[in-house]
């Protein structure tokens, strides 16, 4: 397009035209000389359509260009002069637009960064419900490489996507899912807006299930510490009360005639003091196994190699193994080392191997697993065992203090474990399925 002088083009033509009406309406009215004014009359009606194509053609390529704009085509070139206003202009507006284009797009490759890196699972759906934005976090979350919309998400947990539909702008909800046999605890958050005339609906997932653990451990601590210590200042002075009085009573009968006191009454009264004796003490030996889960030691922290460690949970257990017939794998990677506690790291490897072998005590085939793995520069420690997997309304509360499934069992040693990762800087998770379940320890 070249609009070089148009003002100029069109006031030249318009001169013209006038030039040439006045020329042959004079010719025809005041002389005989009717062909020249015929001759001058087609001059104007030529000229007359040279202009009307002229900004016809001017109309034309400014809408085209204007389209262009609209549909984000900058590709159009407007040589210009200083004294070329319209197409100077037309230059101005594009690069303009090239600029807002490309600021645009950097805009986006920024969020798109920024949104990829950030921990927190993102997920922004259109109004159509179809997912406009995702990140990492959430594909890692959900365990699920596309996720294309709602309906999609929906098939991973049907709760989630209720809960996206039901929640407003500003809302927030925790929710239970079971994902990968992986129970989480997520906080959802929910924000609307417009953008470019569209509703959208962006949607943050947070598991927090590592934040309401401590606050649950903190709770059961308190609830234990203030437990014990009444527990303690009831039951010592009544083992010790019982076991002076239970004394002094042998020799008050053994200095006296034994005739003067009736043998049923005797046995009656012993047996009633030992009672109190040996319930008491056993009341203070339940008191002080609890007392573990509020006075773990701090761990004293080196390198610690995991092969050799396995290895040795592999010998302490190996009379349990070759009695029940187990199948023991190690797949560990002899170079992994990690900072840690061995002593209060076998503590919890003991616990787990036990917890796995009392699994498939009734498998027909029983296996254990022990394997390394590095994700995202974090060591995880998996113990697997095929057993018939652990039942969800049990999977929610394996971790409390004293929740027991085992009718011999004492309810602390997985919430034990799980203090003992904490003080690591560490994680315990769990995992379980039909086909068994898996323990994960992360360092």
């Amino acid at each position: 397009m070249r609009y070089k002088y148009f003002r100029l083009n069109v006031v030249l033509r318009i001169l013209v035209l006038l030039v040439l009406g006045y020329s042959g309406f004079y010719v025809l009215t005041q002389t005989h000389f009717w062909l020249v004014s015929f001759w001058l009359f087609l001059a104007l009606i030529i000229v007359l359509i040279s202009l009307i194509r002229y900004v016809e053609r001017s109309r034309r390529d400014l809408t085209y260009f204007l389209l262009s704009i609209k549909q984000n085509d900058f590709s159009n070139s407007f040589p210009y002069e200083k004294t070329d206003e319209l197409n100077f202009a037309f230059h101005e507006i594009n690069q303009v637009m090239k600029s807002l284009r490309n600021e645009k797009a950097s805009n986006y490759l920024y969020l798109q960064t920024v949104v990829e890196h950030v921990r927190v699972a993102v997920l922004c759906f259109d109004e159509n419900n179809k997912v406009e934005l995702s990140n990492k976090a959430a594909k890692e979350l959900f365990q699920k490489d596309h996720i294309t919309s709602l309906t999609a998400l929906a098939k991973v947990s049907q709760e989630v996507a209720s809960k996206i539909e039901e929640l407003k702008s500003g809302e927030r909800e925790l929710v239970k899912v079971k994902v990968g046999g992986t129970l989480l605890n997520l906080s959802l958050q929910v924000t609307t807006f417009k953008l470019q005339g569209k509703d959208y609906k962006l949607v943050s997932f947070q598991d927090i299930k590592s934040e309401l653990e401590e606050k649950e451990i903190e709770s059961w601590q308190r609830l234990i510490r203030v437990l014990t210590h009444e527990i303690k200042n009831s039951v010592i002075p009544i083992s010790t009360l019982s076991e002076v009085i239970l004394q002094v009573f042998k020799k008050e009968v053994q200095a006296k005639n034994s005739s003067q006191i009736e043998v049923e009454a005797y046995q009656d009264i012993v047996g009633g003091l030992e009672t109190i004796e040996a319930r008491s003490k056993g009341l203070a030996h339940f008191v002080k196994t609890y007392d573990q889960l509020t006075k773990i030691s701090k761990p004293e922290l080196s390198t610690v190699q995991l092969l050799p460690l396995v290895k040795r949970i592999e010998n302490l257990f190996k009379p349990d193994l070759e009695a029940e017939n187990i199948d023991f794998q190690i797949d560990v990677d002899s170079t992994i080392e990690i900072n840690a506690d061995p002593n209060l790291l076998d503590q919890v490897l003991i616990n787990l191997v036990k917890n796995a072998i009392e699994a498939i005590k009734n498998q027909p085939y029983k296996s254990i697993q022990l394997s390394t793995r590095i994700e995202q520069d974090k060591v995880i420690l998996s113990i697997r065992d095929n057993g018939p997997g652990i039942p969800d309304e049990v999977l929610d509360n394996i971790f409390v203090p004293f929740y027991t499934t085992k009718q011999s069992g004492s309810g602390i040693g997985l919430s034990l474990s799980r203090q003992i990762m904490g003080l690591h800087k560490g994680s315990i998770a769990v995992k379980s399925s039909s086909e068994g379940t898996s323990f994960e320890l992360i360092f």
